[in-house]
């Protein structure tokens, strides 16, 4: 069998771009709490006649633009664990091929009855693969729909900051 080759990546270059990640991330977190908290306030402007299910539905609708922020600022922050993740995968991969082989190796003398347990490790062993293999998700936060989507969103956590400090204006009066 022949050797593979081993891939040996320097991640101190990425320190500098993972402080500034970091702050954008936490930045955009911080814009979603205020769009949520723009989103209570103008619930509890609605609630103050009775709460109805148009106003349900106004405060669920309300509640997507932070949800899509913080959405993005998660993202964000899985972005940031990609060296890591990519400098376990060798070792888990492998990890994961020996489980996979002596749950193949059970499976040859399992009757009928011990076939639930057998069920069971296999999907054990087969999650693990696919969050070893899974590392390209966090990606795509980067794609150009999520980010179009995620910028309407920031204004609109603007918008309702700013609509939440006049909602506040009114339950103060």
């Amino acid at each position: 069998m022949p050797a593979v080759a081993q891939i040996t990546v320097s991640t101190a270059q990425f320190g500098t771009l993972a402080r500034a990640v970091r702050k954008i991330a936490t930045f955009v977190r911080r814009l979603a709490l205020a769009g949520l908290a723009g989103v209570v306030l103008v619930a509890l402007v609605l609630a103050r006649d009775g709460y109805a299910a148009t106003d349900v539905l106004l405060t669920l609708l309300l509640l997507v633009p932070p949800a899509i922020v913080f959405f993005f600022s998660r993202g964000l922050r899985e972005v940031l664990a990609l060296p890591e993740r990519l400098r376990r995968v060798p070792g888990e991969g492998q990890a994961r091929l020996a489980e996979l082989t002596r749950v193949a190796g059970t499976a040859r003398t399992t009757r009928a009855r011990g076939l639930p347990l057998l069920l069971w490790r296999l999907r054990g062993s087969l999650g693990s693969v696919r969050d070893v293999a899974g590392f390209a998700l966090p990606l795509r936060v980067f794609t150009p729909p999520f980010l179009a989507l995620a910028a309407l969103a920031g204004l609109l956590c603007v918008a309702l900051a700013a609509g939440g400090l006049v909602a506040l204006a009114v339950l103060l009066d």
